[in-house]
């Protein structure tokens, strides 16, 4: 088994954590889904030996801090956490590898400062479903009526066991996955019951959503060969919904699985993809 070491970043005051496997070899950036952390990558992280891996806890997830009261978690605001990492590991060019969210996270990256990605890989997600720019004020509505109720707690459940199922209904998953995240996801009080790190306001509505020809437009702007991993009961129920054009530029690979097959046993088979992709891309000139 690869070791890992912890590391912490400051961001604008606050503190980023993170995994990192390996000291040596291609730099990598991992990005996790939404309410997850880095422990979302251990299975992942033992495939890629030729990686130097650096597996983020975005803010209000895992143990890095929570933005301030006045912050919220609009998906762009967090692209200024990554670069500012990447900077203090002095890492001109990456790997970006992102999970859900992440991947999300990672695609428009990859669009807004193409120069710095070497490879983009995405597990079964890439973009949010294009918006109605028609649905702007409602959207922007909703967000304002749900930070003015974001004062409300967190209720606690009474063992891990049972923040671990708490878990598992809000997204299917299997056990030992579920279990990695909520380990690094949760604390425990005097009392022992279990309580989520993760800061309540990640569930409220975004300010904003992108349109398709904003997230063309991003596309477009990707210079990096990209790779998309799709779980045939994750996010490929939802993929043909979506415009040709925003997938085409992707090589695609299906497996088997849910959406946190990256988690399991599939890992292996993923993990084998990925060095793959980067290897035959190194050979013909694509990364760089």
């Amino acid at each position: 088994m690869m070791k890992f070491e912890e590391r912490q970043f400051t961001v604008d005051g606050m503190t980023i954590c993170a995994k990192q496997w390996g000291d040596s070899g291609m730099p990598a950036i991992a990005l996790h889904g939404w309410l997850d952390n880095a422990a979302s990558f251990d299975a992942l992280a033992q495939t890629l030996p030729e990686l130097q891996l650096l597996a983020l806890d975005m803010a209000g997830h895992g143990l890095s801090d929570h933005k301030p009261a006045s912050g919220n978690y609009a998906i762009w605001d967090d692209l200024r956490f990554v670069m500012a990492v990447a900077d203090q590991m002095n890492w001109r060019q990456f790997v970006l590898i992102g999970h859900s969210r992440g991947a999300i996270m990672a695609t428009l990256l990859a669009g807004a400062i193409p120069e710095r990605v070497s490879h983009l890989i995405c597990v079964d997600g890439f973009i949010p479903e294009p918006e109605d720019p028609a649905k702007f004020p409602e959207q922007l509505g909703q967000y304002l009526q749900d930070f003015a109720k974001a004062g409300r707690g967190d209720k606690g459940h009474p063992d891990l066991a049972a923040a671990v199922a708490a878990r598992r209904k809000a997204t299917p998953m299997t056990e030992p996955a579920a279990r990695l995240i909520v380990e690094r996801g949760s604390y425990r009080d005097a009392s022992g019951r279990v309580f989520w790190r993760s800061d309540r306001r990640l569930k409220l509505a975004s300010p904003v959503k992108l349109s398709f020809p904003q997230l063309q437009a991003n596309m477009d702007a990707i210079r990096a060969p990209r790779l998309l991993i799709i779980a045939d009961q994750g996010f490929g129920r939802w993929l043909p919904k979506l415009p040709e054009a925003l997938v085409s530029k992707f090589e695609l690979r299906h497996i088997e699985g849910e959406h946190h097959c990256h988690m399991d046993e599939q890992a292996q088979q993923i993990g084998q993809w990925i060095s793959r992709f980067i290897a035959l891309e190194a050979e013909l000139g694509g990364g760089r």
